[in-house]
């Protein structure tokens, strides 16, 4: 009989996230699929197929960007198609994304009518969005534009404004899609629905990122409506000029506090204009000392505002927020195939191997050759035997319960701000919350136990080391990562090799070995125009060796890492790296300047560092920002 275990954590998952949130079954189904099919999906008695459930997750509130999906080849080829068809409309490649939307419709799409799936309607619902992004871009008027968005939003959520909101669980693509379709209505749009969407938000417990991915987004086309039908926003509106201020000033603070920029260069001028008539009416009263106040305020405001118009244009992204693509690039994706038969080579490990006790030769030839999908009790025991864990959608816990998924992210954050005590509580508390028999699971605590005890100061280079390869080698050995061909590794395994070579010999053939396997692992994303699905880990990464071949005099080398850093973060409204990206290349032409290497262009320190200030003050980098303030006063005392 078959094993029912990954349904049952799924259903369990999805269970304990819909009560969690307060939702009954008819409200997550709703437009999806039945409250029977829900039913039995939470029991671990059915078996969704992927779409509908990545759009239950999303519904409940959990990114793709938390994953790490594995697929069999025909799924994978998909989702390629579909990132490919992202990064183009990010990038502005209109045609390109208009012959590629129009394969991906050909080969996946389904036409309207009829009893359609689930699975086709949520197709539809893709290729109508991004149908209406690359009109945009062509300059369709808004009757197309609200054809296209109302068709999209209406085919998982029929009944859109005949009841409120607060009685739907709505993912933030379909929020995304009713933003859209309401700012090209016909006879024009309500600032009312605006406030409505802005409060199931604010009630809907979406995480910090999820907030971040559409509340700035809804408060710039409030403030952008009622501008139009009042200039003044004076009491006839419902709206005064404090209360759309407050909007802004949550939005901004929601983006800084998730370390993203949805919106952010459109909200700051708004705030702007917002503040310059609240200073105005200060002026009218004769309050100086709030005038003052307010001015610094104002000050902040416009060199937030410039810098990022400086960034942006050196980098050739345009600095409005033009697309939402980024909503739907679904990251960590890797074909099953393709993982058997990289992860085999890297090993070492014989056909027969690999196979003994789980399947024939001839069926691992044909999964590894891309001509069969097998069952997933084999793939599951295969993964197993590679070291990969046997969950083929996953976050880096395995675990059924998803406060343990935010006190990693917590924990994370402590790390990195050196926070030691709280870190040491949240690793406590999601140590009772997973089963520490899943290999993956002790390997990334573990990890983190050894960054704790870097922190404390009771780890030399050599033990620190040591602990490391134990950790990577839970799953893999160093030796399979060291030697060259083809490479597959997870994320914990990557960040234990990086975590490694920080305390490596930084002339040792080790560490240069693992800086070209790095580079070959990330040169492939790059040539497929990927790196927006991985960009998490190629910052991490990448970053990391730029700066080392920086160190090593090859400046070239390291300003492209930090320049592809730099684009993709603004392209994807990330801004976390950027600081550290922009610091980069300012100080590869120092070190240019310094040696007689001639440059192409002039680089300002006092500028380019104040840049990487303003951006870490963005970012709220506390524990960064004071070396870029101390940098930036060395520079201008020169």
């Amino acid at each position: 009989m078959r094993d029912r275990t990954e349904e049952k954590k799924f259903g369990i998952y999805i269970s304990s996230l819909r009560r969690k949130r307060g939702f009954q079954l008819r409200q997550v189904s709703e437009g999806l699929c039945t409250e029977q099919m829900l039913f039995y999906l939470e029991k671990g008695k059915r078996t969704a197929p992927r779409l509908l459930q990545d759009a239950l997750l999303e519904r409940l509130g959990v990114g793709a960007e938390d994953y790490e999906h594995y697929l069999p080849y025909k799924e994978y080829d998909r989702w390629e198609a579909r990132q490919r068809i992202l990064y183009c409309i990010a990038s502005e490649k209109t045609e390109e994304a208009v012959r590629r939307l129009e394969q991906y419709r050909v080969t996946y799409v389904k036409e309207a009518g009829g009893n359609t799936s689930v699975s086709d309607r949520l197709e539809r619902q893709f290729y109508l969005s991004m149908l209406a992004e690359i009109w945009y871009q062509l300059g369709a008027d808004r009757e197309e534009l609200s054809s296209l968005y109302e068709q999209a939003a209406g085919l998982t959520v029929p009944e859109l404004w005949r009841r409120p909101l607060k009685e739907m669980a709505l993912s933030l693509k379909e929020l995304n899609l009713i933003l859209e379709a309401e700012q090209y209505r016909e006879g024009g749009e309500e600032a009312e629905h605006y406030r409505e969407l802005m409060t199931y938000m604010e009630t809907a417990g979406l995480d910090g990122v999820g907030m971040a991915k559409l509340y700035p987004k809804t408060v710039y086309f409030l403030c952008r409506c009622l501008g139009r039908g009042n200039a003044d926003g004076d009491e006839s509106t419902g709206e005064t000029v404090r209360q759309l201020l407050a909007y802004c000033n949550r939005a901004v603070e929601c983006l800084r506090d998730n370390s993203r920029m949805y919106y952010l260069w459109e909200l700051l001028e708004i705030r702007g204009k917002l503040l310059g008539r609240m200073a105005e009416e200060l002026a009218r009263k004769s309050e100086q000392k709030k005038a003052e106040r307010l001015e610094s305020v104002c000050r902040e405001n416009n060199e937030w505002k410039k810098t990022l118009e400086s960034v942006y244009a050196e980098f050739g992204v345009p600095k409005e927020t033009f697309s939402s693509s980024y909503l739907y690039v679904e990251k960590g994706a890797a074909c099953i195939n393709d993982v058997i038969r990289i992860r085999r080579g890297m090993l070492g490990m014989s056909e027969e191997a690999l196979c003994e006790g789980i399947c024939d030769v001839k069926t691992l030839r044909r999964l590894e050759n891309r001509k069969a999908v097998s069952q997933r009790e084999i793939v599951e025991e295969l993964f197993e035997r590679l070291g990969l864990s046997r969950e083929l959608s996953r976050t880096e816990l395995v675990t059924e319960k998803p406060e343990a998924r935010q006190l990693m992210e917590k924990l994370r954050t402590c790390i990195n701000n050196r926070r030691t005590e709280e870190a040491e509580t949240l690793l406590g508390r999601i140590k009772e919350l997973v089963p520490m028999e899943i290999t993956c699971n002790r390997q990334a605590l573990m990890v983190a136990e050894i960054h704790l005890k870097r922190m404390r100061g009771g780890l030399k280079a050599e033990e620190h080391l040591r602990l490391l390869r134990m950790a990577l080698e839970l799953t893999l050995p160093y030796e399979a990562f060291r030697k060259g061909g083809e490479k597959y590794l997870t994320y914990e395994e990557q960040r234990c090799i990086q975590n490694m070579m920080q305390v490596m010999d930084k002339e040792s053939k080790d560490f240069l070995a693992c800086m070209g396997r790095f580079e070959e692992i990330y040169c492939l994303f790059e040539k497929r125009e990927l790196i927006g699905t991985v960009n998490g880990m190629y910052e991490f990464i990448m970053e990391y060796i730029g700066s080392e071949w920086g160190n090593r005099g090859d400046y070239d080398r390291a300003d492209k890492y930090s320049g592809i850093i730099v684009r993709e973060c603004l392209r994807s409204r990330r801004l976390h790296p950027i600081a550290a990206g922009l610091y980069g290349l300012w100080w590869n032409y120092a070190e240019r300047e310094r040696r007689g290497i001639p440059v192409n262009k002039t680089l300002y320190g006092e500028e380019e560092l104040t840049k990487c200030l303003v951006f870490s003050i963005l970012d709220k980098q506390k524990y960064y920002e004071p070396v870029y303030r101390k940098k930036l006063e060395q520079e201008k005392a020169k």
